[in-house]
């Protein structure tokens, strides 16, 4: 698929996880999916895209990732090249394999919103907290 999708067709499983996490932390789907698309990228081995189907929730790229897009986009893009990928060819199974790998992930580590601070790196945590 072309580098210029505008939208993002989600794992029927990761759908229903999103739903989930939403209900457990207060959250809307986008930032949860930002989330883990994060921690997926900070994931030392790549994601496998054959595992997920693509019978969810179809998101809006923009809606997603709000402003930071570029960001975003970005970020995979060098993970993607670090492992000798083609963006051109393969951004958006790329893209869609970390978001699904991410959001499962959280999924198994998150009861509510004060689990968000402990999968924080601790560089990032506020001292007098």
């Amino acid at each position: 698929m072309s580098n210029d999708f505008n939208r993002v067709q989600l794992d029927s499983e990761v759908t229903e996880q999103l739903d989930n996490l939403k209900s457990r932390t207060g959250l809307t789907p986008n930032y949860l999916a930002r989330i883990g698309l994060c921690y997926s990228l900070n994931e030392k081995r790549p994601p496998t895209g054959e595992s997920y189907d693509s019978d969810g929730q179809t998101l809006n790229r923009y809606t997603l990732l709000g402003e930071h897009d570029a960001l975003y986009m970005a970020l995979v893009r060098k993970r993607m090249l670090n492992e000798n990928q083609d963006p051109d060819e393969e951004l958006y199974e790329y893209f869609l394999a970390h978001l699904n790998r991410g959001v499962e992930t959280l999924y198994g580590r998150i009861d509510g919103i004060g689990d968000l601070y402990d999968l924080m790196p601790g560089e990032l945590k506020r001292a007098d907290v």
